[in-house]
């Protein structure tokens, strides 16, 4: 006993020395044996509870070390983002300078990704998708909500905005993760849903740039495409523009929500884009 004094330990242990004396009592019953010899004026520990102190005070120690180190290597873990391409490309990495600003020390690691995320076993923090926020053992935040507009080079279009019923389908460039949204587009016009035959391309990014050397027409989010509307390499084919129930989310898992990586990135992220126009 390092004090000799079991109200000492109580002061340190932050309890009543009633309650250290019964978990003593019990301890000893426990192993059969005295753990305390009383001596005057201190208590001191008997044989065998120097022994099980020796050895209870190396275990401790070796838990706080390991306690310790595990913090120290969580503290400096970087924070894994798994995000969509084009998303990443266009609105995250180029925001990310003032993201460094505020936290300077905490390490970010940026992924591409567009499948399902599972946070119990993908090495990721946090994740952004599109889609209706419903997926399953995660927490979802909506960031963003997107307006779709058809594009395409000057080029095509020589005598104003197209008339949609004379569209060909083979003019009409395919974004192969998102077939479904041309279709969606002629409906909102109350036209007969049409399907896409033109070349297709995973990736908006892809699709973006084989507008822009007017391989076909594309749909896509206006937020995604502001620099060559600016610069004039997109033009806008057609004033109707769809929106989508579906929009961008930050994910992650429910356990994590209140980490506080997770939770400064979630904060920085929605005031960078709450004023974002779709």
């Amino acid at each position: 006993m390092r004090h000799g004094s079991m109200t000492k330990a109580a002061a340190e242990l932050d309890v009543t020395q009633g309650a250290v004396s019964r978990a003593i009592r019990a301890l000893q019953a426990e192993l059969g044996f005295p753990l305390l010899a009383k001596t005057k004026p201190a208590l001191e520990l008997t044989p065998l509870g120097e022994a099980v102190f020796a050895e209870l005070h190396y275990s401790f120690d070796r838990i706080k070390k390991l306690m310790e180190r595990l913090k120290a290597e969580e503290d400096s873990r970087a924070l894994r983002i798994d995000v969509l391409p084009t998303f990443g490309l266009r609105l995250l990495i180029p925001r990310l300078p003032s993201f460094k600003a505020q936290y300077p020390d905490m390490q970010i690691d940026v992924v591409v990704g567009e499948g399902p995320i599972d946070f119990s076993n993908d090495q990721v923090d946090v994740g952004i998708r599109y889609g209706k926020g419903d997926w399953a053992r995660t927490k979802s935040y909506r960031i963003l909500d997107e307006e779709l507009i058809v594009v395409c080079a000057p080029s095509l279009l020589n005598e104003g905005e197209i008339d949609p019923t004379q569209l060909r389908s083979d003019q009409m460039i395919r974004h192969t993760t998102r077939l479904e949204a041309w279709g969606e587009w002629f409906e909102s016009l109350h036209l007969p849903s049409r399907q896409a035959s033109g070349l297709g391309f995973e990736h908006f990014f892809m699709v973006i740039e084989a507008a822009v050397v007017g391989i076909g027409y594309a749909l896509l989010p206006r937020f995604l495409i502001r620099e060559e509307l600016a610069k004039g390499t997109l033009v806008i084919a057609s004033p109707h523009t769809l929106r989508r129930q579906q929009g961008y989310f930050l994910m992650c898992s429910p356990e994590r929500q209140a980490d506080p990586r997770v939770l400064a990135f979630r904060r920085w992220l929605h005031l960078e884009l709450q004023n974002e126009p779709f």
